[in-house]
């Protein structure tokens, strides 16, 4: 199906496929749509799927062009994953904890306080992906071309600081996803479950005390100036997808699918990941340099916030019986120690 312009920024490549028409190309390229709920200039665009799009072209040998559309133009962001699959658009990137209820076995890699990077995320996602059917069949509905996690999440607040669990106890708090809203209750706090890019408009509107979020969002989502202070806690990390409307693969030569396999799954998952670890470095730099104090919890206040939250994992097993989550937690463990 071809992506509808909507006076959004199309990808080059746009261009190049009008040019290869002009030039007297046999057919004219298949044009997929690309669809996203965060910013036009959102730095994992810029630097991960624009290339993965020119890959896509130039693999494809100028068959298969890349029309993508950000804030939310094809789908809302909780219908990101809903909208791939039912052919409203060919390709969607989000994240899947913003479809609560859709993706509980990927919920593993969001328990708290196990990676310390987005590339352990990810190589534990993809790990467990291939290890467990119950992780596969939830994706069966799709053609995967990457799955990810971002960096580790921590906490942030409008005021204040904290470095013990009674210093949040009451608060309201921004959650990603499911996961972390149960993690945000077992510290007392009250968790509201928004998506990034409603933010923003949550902490100018009063609606949230602070939140849980990755180091690289302060920026991304104009949060910098609201922000006092963070806790470095490691409290979780999201996973993200990019998948493809089954049809609309199924549609393309296999010549095009092998393309498009070349350049996708692993290789812009790793690509995704890269990201978020080098952005971390460089958000971590500028928070402090806005003003933004960072605390880092010891040994000893870190593992009370383990024991504080140690239930949501019982919980996120006893409400998964219909695969053997405790077997996929234990794995992920074992992965993300080396």
């Amino acid at each position: 199906m071809v992506g509808r312009w909507r006076g959004l920024v199309v990808l080059v490549v746009s261009v190049v496929v009008a040019a290869a028409c002009a030039g007297g190309e046999d057919s004219e390229p298949v044009m997929l749509s690309l669809g996203y709920p965060f910013a036009v200039d959102h730095p994992l665009r810029v630097q991960v799927l624009d290339p993965w799009a020119e890959d896509v072209w130039e693999a494809s040998g100028n068959t298969v062009g890349v029309e993508i559309h950000p804030e939310q133009a094809l789908s809302p962001a909780a219908e990101t994953y809903a909208n791939v699959v039912a052919g409203g658009q060919d390709i969607g990137w989000a994240l899947q904890g913003y479809s609560p209820g859709r993706f509980p076995a990927t919920g593993v890699v969001e328990m708290p306080f196990v990676f310390g990077s987005a590339a352990e995320g990810t190589a534990a996602l993809w790990a467990l992906y291939e290890e467990f059917e119950a992780l596969r069949g939830e994706y069966s509905d799709v053609k995967v071309l990457g799955l990810w996690t971002t960096g580790p999440g921590d906490l942030w607040l409008v005021d204040g600081a904290a470095s013990a669990v009674a210093d949040i106890a009451g608060l309201t708090l921004r959650s990603p996803s499911p996961v972390q809203a149960e993690v945000i209750r077992a510290l007392g706090a009250v968790p509201a479950i928004m998506a990034a890019p409603d933010m923003r408009a949550a902490i100018d509107a009063g609606e949230i005390d602070g939140l849980l979020t990755v180091d690289t969002a302060l920026a991304t989502h104009n949060l910098v100036d609201v922000i006092e202070s963070g806790t470095e806690c490691r409290c979780y990390v999201l996973a993200g997808f990019l998948v493809m409307n089954l049809d609309t693969w199924n549609s393309l030569s296999p010549d095009q699918q092998a393309a498009i396999d070349d350049v996708s799954i692993r290789t812009v998952s790793d690509a995704a990941a890269g990201f978020y670890d080098r952005a971390s470095i460089t958000a971590a730099r500028q928070n402090a340099e806005a003003g933004i104090v960072k605390i880092r919890l010891d040994d000893d206040q870190l593992e009370e916030w383990k024991q504080a939250a140690g239930g949501v994992v019982d919980d996120w097993v006893g409400d998964n019986t219909g695969f053997d989550a405790r077997a996929m937690y234990e794995r992920m463990l074992e992965l993300s120690a080396g």
